[in-house]
């Protein structure tokens, strides 16, 4: 299999938004106490799981129906299963093993720390094997989009506080995670929204196709919320005033918008794009919080 291939298959382009959700979780761990090995291992973890995942969700998607050829995920980026480089069953054992090695490392972080993490690593991979399948399909009944998002959100964030800090769980980190959950919600109904065709003759009713009439507001809303749900974090003094580096992203955020009305084949890419810098530039806000 060619490497373009291989990094198709990963979902390159999407994995550094894990990492900045743990990165998020370790920044805010800072202000507690931080463990370099045992985050460093949770990031490790992280990349395994959310591979591994991207994996599963391409072999579930072929095997149901949902991708098939010309379909808009076929066209932007490569798809190995689909096009028969890689079998379903391969894909379907490749992310078992890759699931399996993320569970063992966050049981091995646990075991140094405590529950927390494994805990955290548990909920999350639960969560993500429950978005179209194999141990539910809640995206062909409208509650994909959520799923992802709460992953993407309290699992990664908290879990990196967790590995950072000796085990702590953080009801601060659990609000801040709502920021980087919105974003990813604005992801996968982007993802949803391009699909909706595709989706439909495969008898899928996402929460993208079910509410397609308002697809543009809904996208906005929910990047627009995470800017107005910062205000109010920095106000309380959730967050410093640092955090507001994120504002950097506005521009990037408007051009998203755009390309939202344009039917962009890529726009969940670009957004999931908005949802690594985000993240960055509010870890870089704690830590300039620190220094100065």
């Amino acid at each position: 299999m060619k490497a373009s291939s291989v990094l198709g298959m990963l979902r390159a382009w999407s994995l550094p938004m894990s990492i900045s959700s743990v990165l998020l979780g370790g920044a805010m761990a800072l202000f507690v106490r931080f463990n370099i090995y045992t985050f460093l291992l949770a990031i490790i973890a992280t990349l395994l799981l959310h591979a591994g995942t991207n994996v599963l969700n391409d072999a579930n998607d072929v095997s149901q129906g949902v991708d098939r050829p010309g379909c808009a995920t076929a066209l932007y980026r490569e798809h190995p299963v689909l096009k028969g480089e890689l079998t379903v069953n391969n894909a379907f054992m490749i992310s078992a093993v890759t699931i399996s090695a993320g569970l063992l490392l966050g049981a091995y972080i646990s075991y140094i720390t405590g529950p927390a993490v494994f805990l955290f690593e548990l909920i999350g991979a639960v969560m993500l094997a429950s978005y179209n399948g194999p141990l539910a399909n809640l995206k062909a009944h409208g509650f994909g989009e959520l799923d992802v998002s709460l992953v993407f959100g309290p699992p990664l964030v908290m879990g990196g506080f967790a590995a950072a800090s000796g085990g702590i769980v953080s009801l601060s980190a659990l609000l801040v995670s709502l920021l980087p959950t919105m974003i990813m919600m604005s992801i996968i109904y982007s993802n949803n929204y391009r699909d909706r065709v595709s989706d439909s003759e495969a008898g899928v009713r996402s929460f993208a196709m079910m509410t397609q009439k308002h697809g543009y507001k809904i996208y906005a809303s929910f990047l627009l919320a995470v800017y107005a749900l910062q205000a109010v974090f920095i106000i309380f003094g959730l967050l410093p005033l640092y955090s507001l580096l994120t504002l950097l992203t506005i521009p990037y955020s408007i051009k998203l918008l755009r390309m939202f009305r344009l039917n962009a084949l890529d726009i969940d890419s670009k957004t999931g794009t908005l949802f690594a810098i985000y993240n960055i530039l509010l870890v870089a806000g704690l830590v300039m919080s620190m220094i100065f």
